[in-house]
């Protein structure tokens, strides 16, 4: 079983990846872990990496570089990740990897419960080589 069946990640009907909070998401004092936030949030950032590019699917090799993650409130019910690269960056980004086929890029994501308050918000830095 894949870590993100397990957690109950799953994709919304505006194809959102959320997370429940369960007895596989919770901590000790009952709210969604900071380990499945972080899941859910860099999961997030890779899915919306496919999106931007997918004429590069199977054509590249993704790595997380490093990662920075602040937990502002605390995570209940349903939460969303809302995963975006800055305009700037994404064009900085397709210049660099047409010339040297590899690049990093950030992508930044929010983690919102259902009244839309930020619970997470992160920062994924991603290394991508051509095969």
């Amino acid at each position: 079983m894949k870590i993100l069946d397990l957690i109950g990640v799953k994709k919304d009907v505006n194809n959102k990846l959320t997370l429940e909070l369960s007895a596989n998401s919770q901590n000790h004092i009952g709210t969604i872990h900071a380990a499945a936030q972080f899941l859910l949030a860099e999961t997030a950032s890779g899915v919306y990496l496919q999106e931007q590019f997918p004429e590069l699917k199977d054509k590249v090799i993704p790595l997380l570089r490093e990662s920075q993650i602040k937990y502002k409130n605390i995570a209940e019910g349903v939460i969303t990740a809302d995963a975006f690269i800055d305009t700037e960056i994404l064009e900085r980004f397709k210049k660099q990897f047409l010339k040297k086929s590899r690049g990093t890029i950030s992508v930044k994501v929010k983690l919102l419960n259902r009244e839309g308050k930020t619970v997470a918000e992160g920062l994924f830095t991603w290394f991508i080589q051509r095969k």
